[in-house]
């Protein structure tokens, strides 16, 4: 019994020095990442003749002491099967997206445009990308479907 005593003393010796270790060789000097939060986001219901807008959010992998604008980018989709593209025209959205001080969240706002009556009861789609400069990196893009 005595010798159970110290070889759980011992035993929990070791799993608390195995627990206490260091990782230096974690990169620190990381440049932040700045993409959408949501894969997808669809506008239902765009009646032709009208245009019905949505927000979609943009986060940064690390917050800032200063306002922080990023440009919006329009990229092309490389499956139009899976996702047929939308017509040019029928869409627009804001070019730039500002991350405020302090913050690691930023909107952006999404407009379904059917006023010549070209979005249909099949779903078509367009990708956004928030674009890579020197210091930032390009995160997630999001795939927005219209829809009648």
């Amino acid at each position: 019994m005595k010798n159970i005593k110290f070889l759980i003393l011992i035993l929990s010796f070791a799993v608390v020095a195995a627990s206490c270790e260091k990782y230096d060789e974690y990169d620190t000097d990381r440049i932040p990442v700045v993409g959408f939060t949501t894969k997808n986001k669809n506008i239902n219901g765009i009646k032709a003749g009208t245009t019905k807008s949505t927000t979609i959010d943009v986060f940064a992998s690390d917050v800032s002491s200063t306002d922080r604008t990023f440009e919006v980018v329009d990229i092309a989709i490389d499956n139009t099967t899976e996702y047929p593209p939308t017509t040019a025209g029928t869409y627009t959205f804001d070019s730039t997206v500002t991350i405020p001080a302090g913050e690691r969240i930023g909107t952006i706002e999404v407009i379904g445009d059917n006023t010549n009556g070209d979005i249909g009861s099949s779903r078509t789609y367009f990708r956004l990308s928030v674009k890579s400069t020197e210091g930032v990196a390009a995160g997630g893009t999001v795939t927005v479907g219209l829809k009648n």
